[in-house]
């Protein structure tokens, strides 16, 4: 048994930025993006499956930040970030390469993926909010150079 702040204090998780994606979170209507979800159903033998929501989080992350799906599940195991974002606890696991690539394949498969996309993008241009690579750039009239 170790103790829980040998490694981490509880206010480390105060930390400004473990808030950097918070407002990225917020443009979002989450509830809409769920019901989209809805036709998926989680399978009555095995292990529990991970909250819907947690692993399209998880595969938003990985296309903002082009990560490969292992890239993305050790990304989910030590970034607090990518956990906060995922809502994954620290006590949690963590969705492996694996099932965020089965649960992708399942959208695809559904013809759920697209709409998923172009509802994220579409609330995000409502905004006037383009998301790349984790970055949010604000477009207005004034022509901008973006990354």
């Amino acid at each position: 048994m170790t103790q829980p702040e040998l490694f981490m204090a509880a206010s480390d998780l105060d930390n400004q930025i473990l808030s950097s994606l918070d407002s990225t979170e917020a443009l979002l209507d989450w509830p809409k993006i769920e019901s989209l979800l809805a036709p998926i159903y989680a399978a009555n033998t095995g292990r529990p499956s991970y909250p819907l929501l947690t692993l399209f989080r998880s595969l938003l992350l990985g296309i903002w930040y082009k990560l490969s799906d292992v890239q993305l599940a050790q990304s989910l195991y030590r970034d607090l970030l990518f956990r906060k974002f995922c809502h994954l606890e620290l006590t949690s696991s963590v969705p492996e390469a694996s099932t965020l690539g089965r649960f992708r394949n399942q959208l695809v498969k559904l013809e759920l993926w697209d709409i998923l996309l172009a509802e994220v993008n579409n609330q995000l241009e409502s905004k006037n909010i383009i998301m790349r690579e984790g970055r949010i750039n604000i477009i207005d009239a004034t022509p901008i150079e973006a990354a």
